[in-house]
């Protein structure tokens, strides 16, 4: 009799150990759990039975809002940040909470190199230059007049021997790579490119090739002068 008991209890067991677990509800948050200001999150309670009940939304442990299984934050601030649980019709236990961040976006720098005036046949090289953020690895998107020219993991862009058509306005967005974020845009560098060939003198340049010109000049007419005098001279012993 007493073995015939043992798979009833062990029945009675089984059936009342979920109705212990089922309760508590996971929370999921999409894209991710680190986002930048300006982005839309999602919050997702998923109790495991039936939809359409009460979901109880709490941050930092204090309860902000009763509503369905999804909770959609639009255009997140970095007040937006912190721990988020969910709980149903207030008899089930919390989800295990999730923390969300909120970081301000960030914008790029662009760099050029050597300037931003250059002859036809130089190489320039732009650099997209972001700080201050948790991201990893970045994705570069280059842009010249609006438009997308290049998208590339190197923060470098360079354009070898330019030319009169690489003239124009020029910026970069990074993308975080197999993540959700991404950055402003970054503000416009204009790159000229002049129709003149070889290479681009300085000031210090022209100002030494002048000076140079300028000796030679002077010592051209300094033989010129003896060359005057010893013909005079020549001339002049003739005559006795």
């Amino acid at each position: 009799m007493e073995l015939s008991l043992l798979p009833l209890m062990l029945l009675l067991i089984l059936n009342v150990h979920p109705a212990h677990t089922q309760g508590k509800p996971k929370l999921t948050v999409k894209p991710q759990s680190s986002v930048f200001t300006g982005d839309t999150v999602t919050l997702i309670c998923d109790e495991g039975r039936s939809t359409g009940r009460t979901i109880y939304w709490l941050k930092d442990f204090k309860r902000i809002k009763a509503g369905s299984e999804t909770e959609k934050l639009r255009e997140v601030r970095v007040s937006d940040g912190g721990r988020y649980a969910c709980a149903v019709d207030r008899k089930t236990t919390q989800s295990q909470g999730v923390v969300l961040t909120v970081r301000e976006r960030p914008k790029p720098v662009v760099r050029v190199q050597p300037d931003g005036r250059v002859s036809r046949g130089q190489t320039v090289t732009l650099s997209c230059d972001i700080q201050q953020t948790d991201v990893i690895n970045w994705s570069y998107s280059w842009n010249k007049d609006d438009s997308e020219i290049h998208v590339s993991q190197s923060q470098e862009y360079r354009i070898s021997s330019v030319n009169e058509s690489h003239t124009g306005n020029y910026s970069c967005t990074g993308r975080e790579t197999g993540g959700s974020r991404y950055s402003h845009t970054s503000d416009k560098v204009t790159l000229t490119v002049s129709g003149s060939s070889g290479l681009m003198f300085s000031e210090a340049h022209v100002l030494i090739i002048g000076v140079i010109a300028g000796l030679n000049v002077t010592l051209l007419i300094f033989f010129l002068v003896l060359l005057c005098c010893g013909k005079h001279n020549k001339d002049t012993i003739w005559t006795f």
